[in-house]
């Protein structure tokens, strides 16, 4: 196996929680860490905003009752389709979002938005990991010239 190739099947996805609901982070904090993941935890939508000009992330995880911030906007400022932003897409990574119930938000509303999909409680960690790394399988073989976001950051640091 190349040098390359090597260290890649060592790298584990990195996964952005939006959530200000603190347990809803520590469990998908700590669970994803378990389940084969990196975590970062943002508490806000201006937050994440914020967050993506330094770095990028594989998948985001936003939860859709989320203060301050609806989070079909959030999801269209960070692929750039917003009419509040400046246009710019801030992340290329799958989104998805997590809901009590189909009449928080729907999931044709959250596609049309630009997510995934909508993951709905009660979660299974078990669940949300096997999924989580579906649909990030499913992304990496339909966008294999984009880097992971840990090797990103790498070359940006100068590593």
């Amino acid at each position: 196996m190349k040098r390359k190739e090597q260290h890649r099947s060592f790298l584990r996805p990195h996964v952005l929680i939006v959530s200000d609901e603190a347990s809803l982070s520590e469990f998908l904090g700590e669970g994803l860490v378990h389940g084969g993941f990196w975590t970062s935890v943002v508490a806000s939508g201006l937050q994440t905003l914020e967050v993506f000009r330094l770095r990028q992330f594989d998948i985001v995880l936003i939860d859709a009752n989320l203060s301050g911030f609806q989070c079909l906007e959030l999801v269209r400022r960070l692929l750039g389709r917003s009419g509040r932003g400046d246009g710019v897409a801030r992340t290329h990574a799958p989104i998805l979002l997590i809901a009590e119930s189909a009449s928080e938000v729907s999931v044709a509303d959250a596609r049309a938005a630009g997510a995934q999909d909508v993951l709905y409680a009660p979660l299974e960690l078990e669940e949300v990991v096997q999924g989580l790394h579906r649909l990030f399988a499913e992304w990496r073989e339909a966008h294999p010239h984009l880097p992971m976001a840990d090797d990103v950051s790498a070359r940006s640091a100068g590593a």
